[in-house]
Parts: C-alpha cells; structure tokens; sequence
C-alpha cells in the first residue's frame, strides 16, 4: 500500500497546501465543464478533498471518490457538504452516471501496466453518460525521460511544522515509460524530527499512446495540452 495517501495522508494534505495551486486547477477544469454544459461531476483520486468546495460553490453535483479512506476522512474535514465514496477506478461500482469524470492530482500515473489502463478506461466509460467528457492529466513520457532528473527536494510549511521531501529517482521501464520513485519525508514541530519513507512506481505516456488507449476503449478525443512535464487529455465517451 502506497503509504503517501494512508500513513502519509496528512503529511500530504498540509505539505501540498503550499505546493499545490487548487483555485487554478479548479478554474481549468470549470472552463471546459462548462463548455460541455456538464453539471453532475465525478472526481477520482480526490484525495483529501481540496477541489471539493470549488466545485459546490459553483453549483456542480460533486462526488469524489479516492482509493484511500485516510485521505477521504481528512476530506470530510475540509468539506462537510460533499459527497466521498471510496473506490477503485479500476473498477468502479457507483450507480449513477456523470456528466464528466475527473482524474485529477496525476493518478492516471499509477497505472503502472496497459490492463490497468484499459480496465480504468473502460471502467470510466460504464459510468460516463453517453457523449460525457472525461478529463485527467499524467506526465508526458518524452519529456521526462529525456531530462531524466535523478534528485528532487521540495519543502513546505503549515503552521507551525516544517516539511522536506527528498526523492530519488531511478529507471524502471518494466511495463512502459515507469521509474522508481524513493522518497524521504522530513517532518519538523516543536523541535521534534520525524522521518518517514516511501516507495512507489509511478508511469509516464507519449501522446500516441494515449490517443491509442482512447480510440480502442470508445472514446473521441477533443483537445491533447502539453505543459512542462505533463499532458492533459479531454475526451468524449462514444
């Protein structure tokens, strides 16, 4: 088990407060949920919850869903109103059917092998309306791999602790653009240091990789966005 969403969960939800910038993540997705006049919105990997209130505040039918019930009960805590299931988008066994599905915060990158691709994709596809939109985001394996950085420190702080992550990284390639990833978590509070240690397997696409997995799970693909090391997809269900 991914220790970075259970017993990292909080370490997580106070460092990446700072890291990430949700009010403009939430922005982008809202530019093209509008556009397609999507209303009732699915989120996997909404881990501790931090798009939640955007989404309620701007009137969307919001349910998140994460693999980790550590994460959804410190997303209970961020927002009481909304909705939290725990899944697997591998398999999902919701009952309704959304207008979008968001695959938010990269987690696409854990589909480490092309099964776990095509049984999200179609997973997804069984709880898309018919013409709904599904939108995630992952790294963009071209550019990744050719300025393959092998040492990251980030660091943050939330009130009155001190975080620092080290990550090492190192090639994989077992099932596809993977590498390893080794990550040390520095936490400082009250003169207090705790260190806490993670593995995990995280995988990146080439675009034609993504538009072959769209096309052969029924979908049609609407706008590819390439920045920096990412590439996000918009894609209709067939």
């Amino acid at each position: 088990m991914n220790k970075l969403y259970s017993k990292l969960a909080r370490v997580y939800h106070e460092m990446y407060q700072s890291i990430f910038d949700y009010k403009k993540e939430f922005k982008f997705y809202h530019k093209f949920l509008k556009k397609y006049k999507c209303r009732k919105i699915l989120e996997i990997g909404c881990g501790s919850g931090n798009l939640a209130s955007f989404f309620l505040k701007n009137g969307y039918n919001y349910v998140g869903l994460d693999l980790f019930n550590e994460m959804l009960k410190i997303a209970r805590e961020v927002e009481s109103k909304a909705k939290f299931v725990q899944g697997d988008m591998n398999n999902l066994k919701l009952k309704d059917r959304f207008d979008a599905i968001l695959i938010t915060g990269r987690s696409f990158t854990y589909l480490t092998t092309n099964k776990d691709v095509m049984s999200t994709l179609q997973s997804v596809h069984r709880h898309l309306k018919k013409n709904g939109i599904l939108i995630f985001d992952n790294f963009n394996a071209q550019m990744i791999f050719t300025n393959f950085s092998k040492r990251l420190i980030q660091t943050a702080k939330y009130q009155n602790r001190r975080y620092k992550r080290i990550t090492q990284k190192s090639l994989n390639l077992q099932s596809g653009w993977t590498w390893n990833l080794n990550e040390t978590y520095i936490v400082q509070e009250n003169n207090k240091t705790k260190v806490i240690k993670n593995k995990e397997i995280l995988r990146a696409f080439t675009e034609d990789e993504l538009k072959l997995f769209l096309k052969l799970n029924n979908y049609e693909l609407i706008k590819t966005i390439k920045d920096d090391f990412s590439i996000t997809i918009i894609a209709k269900r067939l």
